[in-house]
């Protein structure tokens, strides 16, 4: 059968055509392609930490990888805390996942209802809850619980850090919080290392946020030699645990002696200059304002001390800088 002219023209221009659409297809998936590699670059760029620290997009910082679980819990936490259920779930999770903590041992201060009778978003079996009446601590607070945390458990464990529920640690150099304090297990004349804080404001604040304190609040007062930022908190090795002298400070067996993050001697419950090249403990002492104010319905940190404005009053009127560095954290 003959085929005219017409019908191969015709046939010609239809494949002409398809070619033409495909060129075109073609070359916007490869623009779409382009521009959306250079929104990541600008992304990623941005995200860079600038030279004074800070970082202009800290939400593309990929999050810190998790931890190998401390299954042999070679180290544990003891907390003396009193009504602060909602603080504790933010607390235990950051320390569980993201620094394998396996045990904790929450010191209740005579909480009603106990708070034991709570659930905290971690297995249940990581937590260990001891209920003190106020005619058990007779006035003594963290010095007895924490004495009793150490005599009660210390044979269990190698290290017990001594934390508030406002205090998140930050390991800010290359090593886990196990490989951190491995690093002074054999040196038989350390006994403590101490870490020293990082202080958070309310990020002005008035209300509780919702997101949780370490995505809300990212400022944090400036590292001044005389003010918050010198102060420690303790891990001890629990074969030398003699008494507390402070809730950052402890008597030690054997002549052992307190130490900094660069084998540094501390002889008080401060420690200066202040570093922070292995390790971090922000400390959100006030909070939002709303959340600063509940305090004064309870005894802080398990003492008979009443909370006032002071303390409040004396971070937000210190100079400020960004300090997402938590901000990141999941959970």
């Amino acid at each position: 059968m003959a085929v005219s002219p017409s019908s191969i023209l015709s046939s010609r221009k239809s494949k002409w055509m398809s070619a033409i659409t495909l060129l075109i297809f073609s070359t916007l998936l490869a623009l779409t392609v382009r521009s959306k590699t250079d929104t990541k670059w600008r992304d990623f760029i941005s995200s860079r930490p600038k030279s004074d620290g800070s970082s202009k997009n800290s939400g593309m910082q990929p999050p810190p990888s998790l931890p190998s679980p401390d299954n042999e819990e070679y180290i544990a936490f003891c907390l003396n805390v009193r009504d602060q259920y909602r603080d504790l779930p933010e607390f235990l999770q950051h320390h569980y996942h993201h620094h394998g903590i396996r045990r904790f041992y929450i010191m209740d201060h005579a909480s009603k209802p106990p708070l034991s009778t709570q659930t905290y978003g971690i297995p249940s079996s990581a937590t260990t809850f001891e209920y003190f009446y106020n005619t058990d601590i007779e006035g003594k607070g963290q010095y007895r619980t924490y004495n009793e945390c150490n005599r009660r458990f210390g044979d269990r464990h190698t290290w017990i850090g001594y934390l508030d529920l406002d205090d998140y640690l930050q390991m800010t150099g290359h090593e886990t919080l196990v490989e951190f304090l491995q690093s002074f297990h054999h040196n038989q004349k350390i006994g403590a290392v101490a870490v020293n804080w990082r202080t958070h404001t309310s990020s002005g604040l008035n209300r509780r946020p919702p997101e949780g304190n370490r995505k809300a609040l990212t400022e944090c007062i400036i590292d001044d030699p005389k003010q918050d930022n010198r102060y420690i908190k303790s891990f001890v090795k629990t074969e030398y645990y003699k008494n507390t002298i402070s809730s950052r400070m402890f008597a030690l067996n054997n002549d052992t002696i307190t130490v900094g993050e660069n084998g540094d001697k501390i002889k008080a419950p401060w420690r200066v200059p202040i570093t922070r090249d292995r390790w971090a403990l922000h400390h959100y002492g006030v909070k939002s304002k709303e959340q600063y104010e509940e305090t004064g319905y309870r005894v802080k940190n398990g003492m008979e001390e009443p909370v006032d404005m002071k303390e409040w009053n004396h971070i937000e009127d210190m100079d400020h800088v960004e300090c997402p560095e938590l901000s990141k954290y999941d959970p």
